[in-house]
């Protein structure tokens, strides 16, 4: 029976042959190109060309070397188990490589992919920042001609709250969210311009429950629901239409009562599709639309 032998230089040599495994493994990966085929297809070409190499490399080396200082006598099973060791060594070693390799590849990927879809993101909110000043100011201009005609001094009034209005987009139009409550004082603004115009005929009732001063909202969704509300309904004086704004813990929800005009006003509804397309690339959540019982629900996300 022979004698266990233990040799001291082993931890090196193994470690000498698993820096020579992962390298080659990389070498390999980096030189065969995928091209058309899956990346399943491609890793197991890497792998059994690595495995192949180094199989060989490795076992004429060892075997050479060892002939040379005669450490062991070559026969047919002293080859077989080098080869045998090889191939073990080499698909430890290569298989973690290529799986690290695979996974700092899939990292490097989402981040050009987060980075895409960040530019993608800006470039859209901007895009659509850009449509809501024509429209708005293209709604009060017509408002404002009208009262020039009718009372100079009320279009006076009319153009100095106006501004004040027109200030606030121009200050928050590059911005994605801007504090509730600088947009409910907003919104309070908007709804004294209407009044002047239409003579008390919408009403504005605020709702809010705790955590309203924490909460961040699209800038002017609040004028363009409410821009909504009276294009599409009526209202007078002696039978005002109430405008509720009920604010949540995550979301906003503007509600009236249905009063159609009698002529139904054309609509491209650009004011709500664009605040939608906003609401998905910020928030990624749609707006909701609810139609329940001859009143009218519009509800908005909010953010912190």
């Amino acid at each position: 029976m022979q004698s266990l032998n233990i040799h001291l230089d082993a931890p090196f040599w193994i470690f000498l042959q698993c820096v020579i495994a992962q390298w080659l493994t990389l070498k390999v990966y980096r030189f065969v190109k995928q091209g058309n085929s899956s990346i399943t297809a491609h890793i197991a070409r890497v792998f059994f060309a690595s495995n192949l190499l180094f199989i060989t490399l490795m076992t004429a080396f060892v075997l050479a070397l060892e002939t040379a200082i005669g450490i062991q006598q070559v026969d047919s099973m002293h080859m077989v188990a080098t080869l045998g060791m090889s191939a073990l060594l080499h698909a430890l070693v290569g298989a973690y490589s290529l799986a690290f390799e695979l996974v700092t590849r899939l990292q490097r990927q989402q981040l050009v992919l987060a980075k895409k879809e960040k530019a993608l993101l800006d470039s859209q909110v901007k895009t659509l920042q850009q449509h809501i000043d024509p429209h708005f100011l293209f709604n009060n201009l017509n408002v404002l001609s009208a009262l020039i005609v009718k009372d100079p001094d009320e279009a006076e009034e009319y153009l100095a709250q106006f501004s004040d209005i027109y200030r606030y987009i121009l200050e928050n139009k590059s911005k994605n969210l801007v504090p509730l409550t600088n947009e409910l004082a907003f919104a309070k603004h908007y709804m004294a311009l209407l009044n002047a115009r239409f003579n008390g005929a919408y009403t504005l009732n605020v709702k809010q429950n705790g955590g309203v001063n924490a909460s961040k909202i699209i800038p002017c969704a609040l004028q363009l629901a409410i821009e909504n509300v009276v294009k599409h309904n009526t209202a007078s004086f002696d039978n005002p239409l109430e405008i509720t704004i009920d604010i949540q813990s995550d979301c906003i929800v503007i509600i009236n009562q249905t009063r159609l005009k009698e002529f139904k006003v054309q609509s491209a509804k650009i004011g709500l599709m664009h605040l939608n397309a906003q609401c998905q690339a910020i928030f990624n959540q749609s707006i909701l639309v609810n139609k329940i019982d001859g009143h009218f629900a519009l509800t908005l996300p909010l953010g912190v």
